[in-house]
């Protein structure tokens, strides 16, 4: 049985053609473990405006997320569905002192996923001030 650092690997070294993509449910399984899974649990907020969202048209609505392995919930994530759900970006940190918003590579990757396209998730994050933070 896996640790949370063991699916945090796998979570952080998968590639988003790895998950099976189930998105009317929510759910996305790791093909090579499907013990493995994001699921989207609940609804934020439905109208999300946030100053690094300014460069996005269309409607934002944030979701929270969790990491699942077999039943167990892992890790639980923020992320803004952006475009009318067109892309998935987790929510950044706020900047600190004038600095950038950011947001952790293995959060980038989950967006990546979720978003199911690596173009799409770097297109609709090149509109924003945000920054990975590999």
């Amino acid at each position: 049985m896996p640790n949370s650092q063991d699916i945090r690997e796998m979570v952080g070294g998968s590639e988003y053609h790895e998950w099976i993509r189930f998105a009317n449910r929510g759910t996305w399984t790791y093909q090579p473990d499907v013990s493995l899974r994001i699921s989207r649990e609940e609804q934020i907020d439905s109208q999300y405006h946030q100053p690094w969202t300014n460069g996005i048209q269309g409607s934002n609505a944030r979701f929270g997320y969790y990491v699942f392995y077999d039943n167990s919930p892992v890790e639980y994530h923020v992320v803004v569905s952006v475009d009318d759900g067109r892309a998935h970006i987790p929510e950044p940190r706020q900047p600190q002192n004038g600095g950038d918003y950011v947001v952790g590579g293995y959060e980038a990757n989950i967006g990546r996923i979720i978003t199911g396209d690596v173009e799409t998730f770097n297109a609709y994050l090149n509109q924003t001030p945000v920054t990975v933070d590999e």
